[in-house]
């Protein structure tokens, strides 16, 4: 069976008795597009869209009973989008490995095919709400919360007037693709109609982490997109329903999230709003932690993670980056996302940022004390205090406070900060770096620096961001651009740093490419300050 399974005509794919893919037929990778060698070993219940517990129970119930089972599955390509199969499962012993495998034989449903909108290859809204109802029943059994957005592009009128209908498309197309890539593995996004689209998101832990994924959505926008040579930069307006709270059935949460989204065009757009019960919940959260976070410093509730930064070198721990955590004496320990960009908006990012810079360059110095001489400190700076007019008067206090040699800090601001006044940025920078201070650019490669700009800028290294690093052992897309940033670095004479390495690969192609730091869970998760200090002399001792 291992090799015979290869001549079926049909899909095949063999996995493990853990469900791990062991291999598939030509057949299964003509119709996913899932490569052979990128599913080996990969659960293979990432293929599909979640069965209900029922369902699943079933399924077990008959492969236990007669080591058979068929039925109607959803089926995940790997383009993002949904087919509808029909599969028999057998459960068999192979002999030469002597355990159970299981064997999934697989038929494409030709009425599957009119389920995807023809100009994004999306799920049409009829499926989205088939799969929503689904969804809905698991999240009623599990209690679990789940998300629905409504999305439509504003002023799309006025972009088809100008483009014509056929350009207006292309940039639909474009833009389903881009936001798909964003997506978790078991939310979906589908087109609704026209320049509108919904996506579901599954599994939330808290009503407030819709957010996150919207604010990378509309990030992933100001990009904008090259249609046949012309730059189109588009804006959407974006209405969030939460259940249980806001509906009970698919229709009402799709009703209640369009009726959201035209609340958002009702003010100018480019914005999301969530529906009104799910608002007055937010809000008075919002409001319980921006004054709980007014008093949070003055009870010491804040506290600071530190993340090794490695030499690929020499391997030794060369820096940490300082990262606030929020002890809440009743919430436990608040992650930023939840706090930060309230603490923004509100302008206590200033006073926070104040301590966190304090904290961290007194750290440093202990542990400079303390023999650990060349440790350098990196400490991200908000958009608030960058253009906040008293930012040198605090640093420089910062340094004759902590008596920090300013060498050893770092201060790390994002691509969008520095372009955002090309001119006055950069006499700022000059004199942050006259100070002493080293300036590093995060998450480059998001934003949008000018090639042109960048060798003006004092800086002295680049970060490159998270997102180009999960997938550069399988992505081509993604590995080019970092051997492009790399390169780029060292022809400006830069040192660039990468973040979020997790594993073994990725360090030894990082090596490779001569990347100069590595910061990643590969190495540490970020450690409180007596967990780092330890981590340090064990791991430098070794070198």
């Amino acid at each position: 069976m291992a090799t015979e399974y290869q001549r079926v005509t049909g899909a095949v794919m063999v996995a493990d008795d853990a469900y791990r893919v062991l291999r598939v037929n030509p057949a299964f990778t003509e119709l996913t597009g899932f490569p052979a060698a990128l599913l080996a070993g990969s659960p293979s219940a990432d293929l599909y869209l979640r069965q209900s517990d029922q369902d699943h129970a079933i399924e077990r119930a008959a492969l236990d009973a007669e080591a058979i089972w068929s039925g109607q599955v959803s089926l995940k390509k790997a383009d993002g989008s949904i087919i509808k199969v029909m599969q028999t499962t057998v459960a068999t012993t192979i002999e030469d490995e002597g355990r159970c495998h299981y064997i999934h034989i697989i038929e494409p449903l030709d009425s599957a095919s009119g389920s995807y909108d023809q100009n994004t290859h999306l799920p049409d809204r009829r499926m989205f709400k088939e799969i929503l109802t689904q969804e809905l029943e698991n999240a009623k059994r599990k209690h679990f919360q789940i998300g629905v957005l409504f999305i439509d592009v504003d002023n799309f009128k006025v972009i088809n007037d100008s483009l014509g209908y056929v350009k207006g498309d292309q940039l639909l197309g474009e833009m389903a693709q881009r936001l798909k890539k964003l997506l978790r593995g078991n939310d979906l996004i589908a087109s609704v109609g026209g320049n509108r689209f919904a996506v579901l998101l599954t599994d939330l832990v808290h009503a407030e982490d819709a957010t996150i994924v919207i604010m990378k959505l509309m990030h992933a926008l100001e990009s904008g997109f090259d249609i046949d040579g012309q730059d189109v930069v588009i804006t959407v307006s974006i209405g969030i329903v939460i259940f249980p709270g806001d509906g009970d059935d698919s229709e009402e949460l799709l009703h209640h999230a369009e009726h959201s989204m035209y609340s958002v065009k009702a003010d100018g757009g480019n914005n999301y709003q969530f529906f009104k019960a799910s608002i007055q919940s937010s809000a008075v959260n919002r409001l319980s932690l921006e004054s709980e976070m007014r008093k949070a410093i003055e009870r010491r509730e804040f506290v600071l993670h530190y993340q090794p930064q490695i030499n690929t070198i020499s391997g030794h721990v060369i820096g940490m980056e300082a990262l606030i955590r929020w002890q809440h004496p009743e919430r436990g320990m608040v992650a930023p996302f939840h706090f930060i960009q309230i603490a923004e908006e509100t302008g206590m990012i200033v006073s926070i940022g104040d301590w966190v810079m304090h904290e961290a360059c007194r750290q440093t110095k202990a542990w400079h004390d303390a023999g650990l001489i060349d440790l350098k400190v990196a400490v991200n700076l908000s958009a608030r205090q960058f253009s906040d007019r008293h930012l040198l008067d605090r640093i420089a206090q910062v340094l004759a406070v902590s008596r920090l040699d300013p060498a050893y800090l770092e201060l790390e601001i994002t691509e969008s900060m520095v372009m955002r006044d090309i001119e006055n940025t950069i006499a700022l920078l000059e004199k942050i770096a006259a100070m002493g201070p080293s300036l590093s650019i995060d998450d480059f490669g998001t934003g949008y620096s000018s090639l042109s700009y960048l060798k003006r800028f004092p800086i002295n290294k680049l970060k490159i961001d998270k997102s180009f690093i999960d997938d550069v052992i399988i992505s081509d897309d993604d590995a080019k651009i970092v051997e492009a940033i790399i390169g780029l670095s060292h022809n400006l004479k830069l040192n660039v740093i990468c973040e979020g390495v997790e594993d073994a690969d990725q360090f030894g192609w990082l090596q490779e490419r001569q990347c100069n730091e590595i910061q990643g869970y590969y190495f540490s998760k970020p450690l409180l300050a007596a967990e780092f200090e330890a981590f340090v002399r064990s791991r430098n001792a070794c070198f």
